[in-house]
């Protein structure tokens, strides 16, 4: 019982640090860089992404190569990580002399907030996604396709014998839909589903492609055996604007910078209270 609470615990981590992860990288990636700015004292950063947290602070990859780490004020375990890092932003931005995006004085920030996490949770948890492509012809096309989420962006691994690949080279054009389980809906015309336009960019065999497919192979032991087949290509999407919709009366437009706003039955937008 004592192991099984330990395994429990453990796994609640991960599941809390993949969270982190992916709201960061997702909704805060401005301020990484600002991190390794003011805290390490770095003046040459361009891109900055969050690939690892613990107690001690955060692992921030700069520049798409290098590994820096940023410790934390003070220690703290993964409920209070997101207090200690607003509070390391407000500091960094505060020395470097840079102010805080607009929207973070709204009112309804801290609902968005709740908001997008709430998304990312829901995106999280899918091994695969449906895929929206046209084809040479401009004719619809839909399929589907194993998918990650990891440190924030998505992945898809894809045969070069599918439909959507020759639709991806071709014309790039692409929506992503995730979808509510029928199993699980309460109604099945309301099942909750976001979908975005997205944007795709095929990968090379490098570290990061074997890094990645370490983590697919956690969600699909079939990628075992694919990985190393040579028509098989690891595709990194990103994710534009799209929608939201948890339930009626309950739909987000969201915008190519990440805001949410919601839409009423008459097809206006509002802030995400919808006042």
């Amino acid at each position: 019982m004592g192991k099984n609470k330990i395994h429990n615990n453990k796994g609640e981590g991960e599941k809390m640090k993949e969270r982190i992860l992916n709201h960061m990288n997702e909704d805060h990636n401005e301020v990484l860089a600002l991190y390794v700015r003011h805290f390490n004292k770095r003046d040459d950063v361009k891109e900055a992404r969050l690939i690892d947290v613990d107690e001690e602070g955060m692992t921030i990859r700069i520049n798409g190569n290098e590994n820096v780490k940023v410790n934390f004020i003070k220690r703290t375990d993964f409920q209070g990580m997101h207090l200690e890092m607003v509070k390391m932003a407000k500091i960094a931005r505060k020395e470097l002399g840079i102010p805080a995006p607009e929207r973070y004085k709204d009112k309804n920030h801290l609902k968005e907030e709740e908001l997008k996490i709430e998304l990312n949770d829901f995106i999280r948890e899918f091994k695969s996604v449906i895929l929206g492509t046209v084809t040479e012809k401009g004719e619809p096309n839909v399929t589907y396709a194993p998918y990650l989420r990891f440190r924030g962006d998505n992945y898809i691994f894809i045969s070069t014998t599918g439909d959507h690949f020759d639709n991806l080279k071709n014309n790039g054009k692409l929506e992503v839909l995730f979808v509510e389980d029928e199993a699980k809906a309460k109604m099945i015309s309301a099942r909750v589903r976001a979908r975005f336009k997205a944007v795709a960019e095929f990968l090379e065999r490098d570290s990061q492609f074997e890094e990645i497919l370490d983590e697919f192979e956690k969600k699909d032991s079939v990628i075992k055996m694919t990985r190393t087949m040579k028509d098989f290509c690891l595709v990194k999407l990103t994710f534009k604007s799209g929608r939201y919709i948890k339930g009626i009366g309950k739909a987000y437009d969201i915008t190519e910078n990440g805001e949410m706003n919601h839409v009423t039955q008459d097809g206006h937008i509002y802030g995400n209270d919808g006042e």
